[in-house]
Order: structure tokens, then C-alpha cells, then sequence
């Protein structure tokens, strides 16, 4: 049995899910917040959307300019670089991120041609969505290789999983009221956190993070990992 001390089954405010890379149909989801907008978390689809529509998924074949803004918008979390690569998403934006999930098995979560860091995208689907980005299976092998490469986070963000040795991941954040999230890989999971309570700090962008919840939570999310591996269903 999980200590208690270290499951937030049946807690309000914050919420955690992750699933060992080998075996990544066992799914751990628990906690519970205000809703699961994906904001900045996004990003991440759109560039995977764009390299499969416009690089025929091999980041070879994008520009110096595209992987400037593809860096931009994965590292700083550039909102104006993130758009400027949707705009030039062929056909529907939306209709080609929501192709990518599919493709991963997301049967749930639909992506919007526009604002769509305010898509409902689960934490139990973010971290099917790591499993496959890790195993090469989003888009392409080239593709997913480029995106967790890209997934390097400034120092300013490197709060919450940043603080316990994750190196990949995206941060999401909007203001205080609203949910903070992120998404990455630590040691041999995919792992999701998300809250929506505490102080939040003012962000490169404007916006505001729950850095301080974030950074308890990942550190209750590592002690968890720790006792899973040594303790957990083998």
C-alpha cells in the first residue's frame, strides 16, 4: 500500500499522474484540480503538428528560421513564436494537432485551430502522450527525437520537475486562479503534475506560476517514483 504521505488520493488543489516507460499501460493518476487547460503545455503539439505538415516529419528539412522559433517557443515558451508556426499549419491547425494525438492512441483530446493552450488535455493523457514522444512513435522517430531535445526549459522555468533532476519537459501557466502544469520525463517515467492553489510567481511571459506548489509537488512526485521503483507492482 502507498503511504499516505505520498498518494494524493482524494486531495483537492493538485494532482499527479506518471507510468514507468517499460510498462506504459499501468497509468497512475491521482489528486484532483479546477480543470486541465493544456496552456503553454501545447506548444509541444503544435511544433510536433508543424514539423509533420511542413517537413513531412523530418526536422532535417526545416529552416534555420523555423528551428529558431521552435526553440523559442519549447525553451521560453514564446507565444509569438508558437503562432507564428500554427498560422502556417496547412488546412486546419487543429484538425493536424488532433491527427498527432490520434495517432498515439489519444482518443479524447480534440485540439482548437486557435487558443489552443485553452484545450482540455488530461494528465492521464499527457503522460501517454510522453511514453510515446520517448519511444519515437510521435509523428516520427526523427520527430519525437527533436521535440525531447527541444524540451529544455530556461532557467526561469526550470521550477517543478526542473528541481528534481528531469532535464525534458514543458511548463504551462496562466495566472493565478487558473491551473499551472507541466509535463516531462523523470528517470524511467512519464509523469504529469498540475495545480491550482498557492502564490504564484510573475513569469517571463506576463503570466503568473504556482512555482512553489509546483516544486512541492514534484518533489512528493520523485519521493513517489522512488518508492514505486523500490516498492511498487513489479
Amino acid at each position: 500500500m502507498v503511504p499516505e504521505r505520498l498518494s494524493l488520493t482524494g486531495v483537492t488543489g493538485r494532482a499527479l499522474a506518471f507510468a514507468p516507460l517499460d510498462d506504459p499501460d499501468e497509468v497512475v493518476v491521482e489528486g484532483r484540480v479546477s480543470g486541465s487547460q493544456a496552456w503553454s503545455t501545447s506548444k509541444v503539439l503544435v511544433v510536433a503538428a508543424f514539423v509533420a505538415t511542413t517537413a513531412g516529419g523530418d526536422p532535417e528539412e526545416l529552416s534555420a528560421a523555423d528551428r529558431r522559433l521552435v526553440t523559442a517557443a519549447l525553451e521560453r515558451s514564446d507565444g509569438d513564436a508558437v503562432r507564428s508556426l500554427r498560422q502556417r499549419i496547412p488546412g486546419s491547425p487543429g484538425r493536424a494537432m488532433t491527427a498527432v494525438l490520434r495517432a498515439v492512441g489519444d482518443r479524447t483530446t480534440v485540439a482548437p485551430d486557435s487558443y489552443e493552450g485553452t484545450m482540455a488535455w488530461s494528465l492521464r493523457e499527457q503522460v501517454r502522450f510522453m511514453v510515446a514522444l520517448e519511444a519515437g512513435e510521435v509523428v516520427s522517430a526523427e520527430t519525437s527525437a527533436y521535440l525531447l531535445e527541444s524540451m529544455r526549459p530556461i532557467r526561469a522555468h526550470r521550477w517543478g520537475l526542473g528541481t528534481v533532476g528531469a532535464t525534458t519537459f514543458k511548463g504551462g501557466w496562466l495566472r493565478e486562479g487558473r491551473v499551472t502544469r507541466q509535463m516531462g520525463l523523470l528517470d524511467s517515467y512519464a509523469v504529469a503534475i498540475i495545480t491550482d492553489r498557492g502564490p504564484v510567481v510573475r513569469q517571463t511571459d506576463g503570466d503568473a506560476a504556482h512555482v512553489r506548489a509546483m516544486d512541492d509537488l514534484a518533489e512528493l512526485l520523485a519521493d513517489r517514483l522512488a518508492w514505486d521503483r523500490r516498492c511498487g507492482p513489479s
